[in-house]
């Protein structure tokens, strides 16, 4: 068992460049020895060793140990003089706000009007004359409110929102913070404005940027000693302009901290949790005494989540005999840690894990988006508390983008960048229908506003037609047929010989039959169901030729022919796809809602789908997914997770004959 040793140096007094509390030397791991955290403000550059070290086993406890120092140096009391800095004459335990709080707040940044940011210099707001600084808390949820969930998911369930509310009825509040190399990079490159990002072609943070998310639980008076605490203003996004915020003390629950670092380009990824958030006498989020409570579900605001820790902390010593593992007894390196701290606060939170990604073979022509990552799934309850047996930090973060809405320019790794504004629509999309503009649409409106809901809740409306499958037109037709990267039902009329033939009738019926697995509609040109299927398309037509918009040559945009490998399609899904489909492929429906789409399985598409031909489920893929974020996939990643998708179980299908919908 390895033990981690301190020698707990008083560092009051010290000067910035002084002596510091040097590590104690500790027993080797799989034969390589390792330096353990230091007391001490500075925060470490990279991962002893860096990534490249054979044993696997010695890269995640290496790693592991980066984190811990990671946390003690930004939770380190911060500069009263120089903003984001430590003060060094300091010690952990004393009072005062921490380094990373002292930062830039991703909303400062990221202003409404596209404006540049203050400087960085600009003092952080106080409560008062000599009190400490007030935070303002403005999010209630991880997801920034400019992106929701709908984009970066992470919640199961449409039906309610993905908030998390604590055993007391009161929601937890979030915040983003930025260090100043960080700062400077968005500030330089004017990636604060969404005009000026969009003409970017990379964006590429420099090593030692820190991005930082916190969540705060509202606290009563006897709940604080355990827990690192700041005064907020809490302010209800909800709430009408103009609206006092509520003054509260909050206590800190979450923290995530993603570095960027020589040997990781794909950044670092830490996580740390209060160690009551869901044990102990009186944890924050599960009632211990409730034995019907639902676990893990999402629930309206003011209602009490019950939250279970489904992701453990590994407690498995590593078998240096397996160098291809990355085992890690991190609970033990925990409680190891937490008693070699100072008796403060800081002994009641640990490290939940460390994400790290294991390098490519080198050279390597893969884009940084190409990756393994160790360990696979890592998870916070009060930040990934919904998918937590899916929840990846660098997976579900690698498909973030820049405001460049055309194409797909990657925006490394960091959704923040999709704060900036104004926010700029897709050229290629045709957006729902809100209003009538012409004396056709007057008259056929009825028709084209059912025409977009059967499009988009299909199986809810039309149960007879669609019995077993849980899918929607717009599962694979996005944006109800707007999209013109995703098979768009544009120029249909024209296509099928509409009103001459019954051909797009038919085609329209092989979808419900292969891609619905269910039962086609009737024939008649006067069926209410079928004609608004057909009126929505000529609406479609009409705002195309608004927009100057085509139809495009191809349902997808043309890729590359390859082959793929199901096997690397497989990891490729768990990292980039189960987040949002769940890790079984079954898509999300909790509670009842259609909220992701199944895969396979029974709800889904059956084999005579056009979807089950990998060449064209692998142009779909690489065009659209992850939803919003299509280009983030390369061309072998689209045919390796069309492999692997194609190689589920799945319905077969009443026959092949007339198979393409």
């Amino acid at each position: 068992m390895l033990v981690v040793l301190w020698q707990m140096n008083a560092l009051a007094g010290q000067p910035r460049n002084g002596p510091r509390s040097e590590a104690a030397e500790l027993p080797a791991v799989c034969g390589i020895r390792l330096q353990g955290p230091r007391l001490s403000w500075e925060l470490p550059k990279d991962v002893e060793g860096g990534l490249r070290q054979p044993n696997l086993n010695v890269v995640q406890r290496a790693t592991d140990l980066f984190a811990w120092q990671q946390f003690i140096a930004l939770n380190w009391p911060a500069s009263s003089t120089a903003r984001g800095e430590p003060d060094p004459r300091r010690s952990l335990e004393a009072d005062g706000p921490r380094v990373w709080e002292s930062w830039m707040e991703a909303s400062d940044v990221y202003r409404a009007d596209g404006s540049a940011p203050p400087p960085w210099k600009e003092p952080v707001r106080a409560a008062g004359a000599g009190s400490a600084p007030v935070k303002r808390l403005h999010r209630d949820s991880k997801v920034s409110e400019f992106l929701q969930d709908k984009v970066q998911p992470t919640k199961a369930s449409a039906a309610f929102p993905g908030t998390l509310t604590d055993q007391r009825g009161r929601l937890v509040h979030y915040e983003i913070r930025m260090n100043k190399i960080l700062y400077d990079y968005v500030v330089a490159n004017g990636l604060f404005n969404a005009d000026r990002q969009a003409a970017v072609e990379e964006i590429k943070a420099p090593e030692g940027s820190i991005l930082i998310k916190a969540a705060w639980r509202e606290l009563e008076p006897g709940d604080a000693s355990r827990f690192y605490t700041a005064t907020a203003d809490i302010i209800d996004p909800e709430a009408p302009a103009g609206a006092a915020p509520q003054r509260r003390q909050v206590g800190l629950v979450g923290l995530h901290a993603m570095q960027k670092t020589a040997s990781a380009p794909q950044w670092i990824w830490t996580t740390y949790e209060q160690v009551d958030n869901v044990d102990g006498v009186a944890p924050s989020f599960r009632d211990p005494h409730c034995s019907d409570c639902l676990p893990n579900r999402q629930g309206p605001p003011g209602f009490p989540n019950q939250v279970t820790r489904l992701t453990p902390i590994p407690s498995r010593d590593p078998d240096c005999a397996r160098p291809e593992e990355s085992n890690d007894n991190l609970e033990e390196l925990n409680r190891q840690m937490q008693a070699s701290l100072p008796a403060s606060v800081w002994r009641n939170y640990e490290l939940v894990g460390a994400q790290w990604p294991l390098p490519l073979p080198s050279p390597s022509p893969q884009p940084v988006t190409v990756f393994s990552v160790r360990p696979a799934v890592l998870a916070n309850t009060t930040l990934e508390t919904y998918i937590q047996t899916t929840s990846s930090c660098m997976g579900c973060h690698a498909m973030a983008r820049s405001s460049k809405r055309e194409r797909y320019v990657s925006s490394d790794f960091s959704f923040t960048f999709a704060e900036a504004l104004p926010h700029l629509p897709d050229p290629r999309i045709i957006p729902p229908p809100a209003a009538p503009r012409s004396r056709w649409d007057r008259q056929n409106w009825d028709s084209i506003l059912r025409g977009y809901t059967l499009s988009t809740a299909t199986y809810e409306q039309l149960p007879a037609q669609v019995p077993t499958a849980r899918l929607h037109c717009a599962s694979c037709h996005l944006d109800a047929g707007g999209n013109t990267q995703a098979s768009p039902w544009l120029g249909m009329t024209r296509k099928y010989s509409y009103p001459q033939t019954q051909d797009l009738q038919r085609r329209i019926n092989l979808c419900f039959s292969h891609s619905l697995n269910g039962r086609p509609l009737p024939l008649e040109e006067d069926d209410p169901t079928m004609r608004a299927f057909i009126v929505y398309m000529q609406w479609l037509d009409e705002q195309a030729r608004e927009r100057r918009l085509q139809p495009p040559a191809t349902p997808f945009p043309p890729i590359a022919v390859l082959s793929g490998e199901a096997r690397r399609g497989q990891e490729t899904f768990r990292q980039k796809c189960a987040f949002c489909h769940d890790a079984r492929g079954q898509g999300r429906y909790d509670d009842g809602r259609y909220y992701r789409p199944a895969l396979w399985g029974p709800q889904s598409f059956n084999r005579q789908a056009g979807m089950a031909d990998p060449a064209k489920l692998a142009a779909f893929l690489r065009a659209n997914m992850p939803h919003r974020f299509g280009g983030a996939l390369t061309d072998q990643e689209a045919w390796d997770l069309a492999a692997f998708i194609d190689g589920q179980e799945r319905p077969a299908g009443a026959s092949a004959a007339g198979a393409g919908g």
